[in-house]
């Protein structure tokens, strides 16, 4: 206890990393092979983390990615979060041991960030021990564990700090203390999840209004914050900069429909999910019978915050209201398509338009409860005890016990009714859920009880104690079996594949392939038409997409030698360039195409079409040749002689952001190189540096003179430089305010 008191952070964060490493233990050392389970951690995140970790180990950032989506940005995409610090030390590690011990220090982030801002807000440090607990611990971040959604957590758990910085520098008042609270902006945003950061930024815009409506120097909070965002914004310039740049080209800018907005909404009926989380199942034993998905729809928070919710309402402070307003706004958003906030949020902000999934919105929920129960029990901690508030928890308890009693006996009554039927199971599990709710409210209330009401500090620890260990067995009765790990392996389809087609330079063109298998061609080596991913720049996809068969005059221009399915494809062994099965296994059906075009070519003839969907419809259109012809927006800056022969163009170095082309041509020609158009890359003839442009609305093509000619392409966009110089501003300001010590 003497060194509780006199090392309390230190205490704290060995005491969460304690309980995170017992959530966590059966997937912090997994064997060679296995890691953290999860379709996103194995499909996304397992493959990212490689991929970086061995550019970084050789000496280079991995800024380009040439084996998915026909070359793609790799460190544009921000939930690759290599500019994140609390990554760094984790690409020290093998990436299977990299993701669970992630996941483990953002739970300590979670809980201690909980703590302090409680303890700082409400004056409790029970409470404050309480609701960093039930934050830590949550379902939410137990689903989205299950999930694999690692960036996620890693940003979600920065908004305690954030809320906590603020307060902390409006009551230094200094900008300096400013400067340091915007740190958990810049980590949240570095963090790299940023449909979380909308909610995250909602949260710190509803707290923005509390300050400004309780304390009397308003100018001062507008000061503070705006001086906080700023530094935010500067730490994750890295990032920020070449995001920016992928904005401007990414599909999402170009699909923002409501349907697309609105996917996994929270029907209303999952409120009955916030008492009972497997009311509708999960995932590992029971199966699950909800609208999808499972982890999307997931926000337990345990019963101590709703029990915390009641008592908050008894007594309400003022810091209880911004706190309620957190939860019904959380609501109202997660509805999505159900309700009608989401609908004004999407048509007067934009970037609610480009985000998904408006039940996550519901993690302001999960933040609002354990706060509530935090302050809660630091408002009845002033309360004299006596009958009348003895009186209000008997009630408040016996209340809800008897209505969990109906629940469950009304739930029985159509068990015994139905047993045994197709939905018996299910029945049965509900009921269990009833009972385990009835014994966690009761010995909730309990507990509460005896904690308000003794007087003798020593014996009050104990009944905390006693709040804790229900509190911890409630969520990880829930959450514990949502930690797993599983096989890292790629795919065997992929494996098949590539023994099939062997040695090649083309590209292959994944058909009827789950998106969660996408980036395995890429693991092995094999470039790729698709690929899995968040981001994907939309030109690409709607030119690669722009007519649905395999035998697409588009997958030509884009490289694509090889079809790759899990099935037999029907009727496309005939007509014009049918495909030809080149080999299958039990697992998968490999198909050499038709046609097939050098990722590097010259071409003589161009046509000018300005307008995309014309240039594509061209493209597809029976008279057309691309193996000759070429189509750009615009007229080249080289005179070309139509019909002339093209000579030829030969790869002669081909690296992740790097080709070296050798071309001949007995005339001036055009170089089409079949990889994603792009900014920031650069061409070099014999050295010297020339414009490039876009053909056929999708990949690279420049201009080269008669003769024997050297051309390097270069991925050198000037985004990181930019952003570098931002974030290295904000750095050097941060490290100044903490040489000042404003505290």
């Amino acid at each position: 206890m003497t060194f509780f008191r006199k090392r309390p952070f230190l205490s704290l964060t060995l005491i969460f990393a304690l309980l995170a490493a017992l959530f966590l233990h059966r997937a912090l050392f997994p064997a060679a092979g296995m890691a953290l389970a999860g379709l996103d951690a194995r499909s996304l995140f397992y493959p990212w983390w490689e991929f970086a970790r061995t550019a970084v180990s050789s000496g280079h950032l991995p800024l380009w990615d040439a084996n998915s989506f026909s070359g793609y940005p790799f460190l544009s995409n921000p939930q690759v979060a290599l500019f994140y610090p609390l990554n760094w030390p984790l690409f020290l590690l093998p990436v299977r041991f990299g993701l669970s011990w992630h996941v483990l220090v953002h739970l300590v982030v979670a809980g201690l960030g909980m703590f302090f801002l409680v303890r700082h807000l409400s004056g409790s440090t029970a409470g404050a021990w309480l609701a960093a607990l039930a934050f830590a611990f949550s379902g939410f971040i137990s689903a989205r564990i299950w999930a694999g959604h690692i960036g996620l957590i890693a940003t979600d758990v920065w908004l305690p700090w954030l809320i906590l910085a603020t307060a902390w520098s409006v009551r230094r008042r200094t900008a300096w203390s400013a400067i340091i609270g915007g740190v958990p902006l810049g980590l949240a945003i570095l963090a790299g999840h940023t449909t979380s950061l909308l909610y995250i930024g909602l949260a710190w815009g509803v707290f923005a209004v509390y300050l400004l409506l309780t304390t009397p120097d308003r100018w001062l909070v507008i000061r503070q914050m705006a001086i906080m965002t700023v530094l935010g914004f500067l730490l994750a310039g890295a990032q920020l900069a070449p995001l920016a740049e992928f904005s401007t080209v990414s599909s999402r800018a170009a699909e923002p429909t409501f349907e697309f907005a609105t996917a996994y909404s929270m029907p209303p009926s999952h409120i009955i999910t916030w008492l009972l989380p497997e009311f509708f199942g999960e995932p590992t034993r029971a199966g699950y019978w909800s609208v999808p998905a499972f982890d999307e729809l997931t926000y337990y928070v345990g019963l101590l915050p709703l029990l915390g919710l009641a008592l908050a309402l008894r007594k309400p402070s003022k810091l209880i209201w911004f706190y309620l307003a957190l939860l019904v706004l959380g609501f109202l958003l997660a509805l999505g398509s159900y309700g009608f906030l989401y609908g004004v949020f999407y048509d007067l902000l934009p970037p609610f338009r480009l985000a998904r999934a408006p039940g996550r919105a519901a993690f302001l929920l999960v933040f609002a409860l354990p706060a509530l129960l935090g302050e809660a029990v630091a408002q009845w901690e002033c309360v004299d005890w006596n009958e009348k508030s003895a009186g209000f928890m008997r009630w408040l308890v016996g209340g809800t016990a008897v209505a969990i009693l109906t629940s469950l006996a009304a739930t029985g009554a159509v068990f015994a009714a139905q047993h045994p039927t197709e939905t018996s199971g299910r029945l049965w599990h509900q009921l269990g859920g009833w009972g385990i709710a009835l014994v966690g409210v009761v010995a909730g209330g309990w507990l509460l009880v005896r904690y308000f009401a003794e007087a003798d500090a020593s014996r009050k620890k104990w009944w905390l104690g006693g709040l804790t260990l229900l509190l911890v067995a409630d969520l990880w009765i829930f959450g514990f079996k949502l930690v797993r790990v599983g096989s890292t392996a790629v795919d065997p389809l992929w494996t098949d594949a590539k023994q099939i087609i062997g040695a090649t330079e083309l590209r292959v063109l994944p058909w009827g392939i789950s998106i969660f298998e996408q980036n395995g061609a890429a693991q092995l080596g094999l470039g790729s038409v698709f690929g899995y991913n968040a981001l994907e720049v939309g030109a690409n996809i709607a030119f690669a997409s722009s007519v649905p068969d395999p035998r697409s005059t588009a997958y030509d221009i884009l490289g694509a030698g090889y079809v790759v399915a899990t099935n037999p494809l029907q009727g496309v062994e005939e007509g014009e360039r049918p495909l030809t099965l080149l080999g299958n296994t039990d697992r998968v059906w490999v198909y050499q195409r038709g046609r097939t075009l050098p990722l590097a070519r010259l071409v003589t003839q161009i046509e000018i079409i300005p307008d995309v969907a014309a240039a594509t419809a061209r493209v597809h259109q029976p008279d057309f040749d691309p193996a000759t012809t070429a189509i750009l927006e615009q007229e080249p800056d080289c005179a070309l002689v139509g019909g002339g022969a093209a000579g030829t163009a030969v790869i002669t170095e081909k690296s992740n952001g790097y080709w070296q082309i050798q071309t001949n041509s007995p005339t001036p020609a055009l170089l089409v190189l079949s990889e994603t158009a792009y900014p920031g890359w650069r061409v070099f003839v014999d050295g010297v540096e020339q414009e490039w442009g876009v053909a056929y609305t999708a990949v690279r093509a420049t201009c080269i003179p008669a003769g024997k000619h050297i051309v390097d392409w270069r991925y050198q966009p000037r985004s990181y430089a930019v952003g570098g110089i931002l974030s290295l501003l904000g750095v050097v300001l941060v490290g100044t305010a903490v040489w000042r010590k404003p505290w």
